[in-house]
């Protein structure tokens, strides 16, 4: 069964943008897209019906553009490591030979950025302006698993599905996976990129290359 949450209606008072709509709803079937190859994976996505999935993907990464909306409403920036700053998070590098990009050490209340990881992706991505954001994008992407630690709750715990009934018993089931979904959407929406083709694939590339 899943939660549900009370949505804005957002009435447009200037005539519609053909070229605009068809470059936007591009970028929100990648963003589902993305969502949908986080979630793979998990057995108890992959029973939910096409509906329910596509319900609960388009709930959370709503989730994630409120808390960025907000974020940015708050702190008057958009860069995860001047935010982090400010709420006391350290973030630095380190070098460890990882395959993930950076990770927030709950515990130690600090985000680290692998830097060998990091200067891979540089090498390979292409693009200047996208080069430019990974740095960004690794550290956002963690500083919203701080935020859900610290602020807003696990993302994922909000969500939960029927695993099994017998009589009177029953087990309820979690999607850890939602809470990175999330992430991305806070991710993407707090340093305003736009998910185009080529911003698609780059970040492809990022999440789910092994280097």
């Amino acid at each position: 069964m899943i939660k549900k949450r009370k949505t804005t209606k957002i009435n447009l008072r200037k005539p519609p943008n053909v070229r605009n709509e068809a470059r936007s709803a591009i970028g929100e079937r990648n963003r589902i897209t993305l969502a949908y190859m986080e979630l793979a994976r998990d057995k108890t996505f992959q029973r939910l019906s096409e509906e329910q999935k596509l319900h609960t993907v388009r709930e959370v990464l709503s989730i994630g553009d409120e808390v960025a909306g907000w974020v940015l409403a708050e702190y008057d920036t958009n860069d995860p490591r001047k935010i982090a700053s400010k709420l006391g998070v350290r973030v630095f590098g380190e070098d460890r030979g990882k395959k993930k990009g950076a990770e927030y050490r709950k515990g130690k209340n600090e985000i680290v950025v692998y830097r060998d990881f990091h200067e891979k992706l540089v090498r390979e991505i292409k693009s200047a302006e996208l080069s430019d954001h990974i740095l960004k994008f690794m550290v956002a992407h963690e500083l919203f698993h701080y935020l859900e630690i610290s602020r807003v709750g696990q993302i994922y715990k909000r969500f939960k599905f029927n695993g099994w009934r017998l009589g009177p018993y029953k087990k309820d089931r979690y999607i850890k996976g939602l809470s990175d979904v999330a992430a991305q959407a806070f991710t993407l929406s707090l340093l305003g990129l736009e998910i185009s083709p080529q911003v698609f694939d780059y970040l492809t590339y990022i999440l789910y290359t092994n280097l």
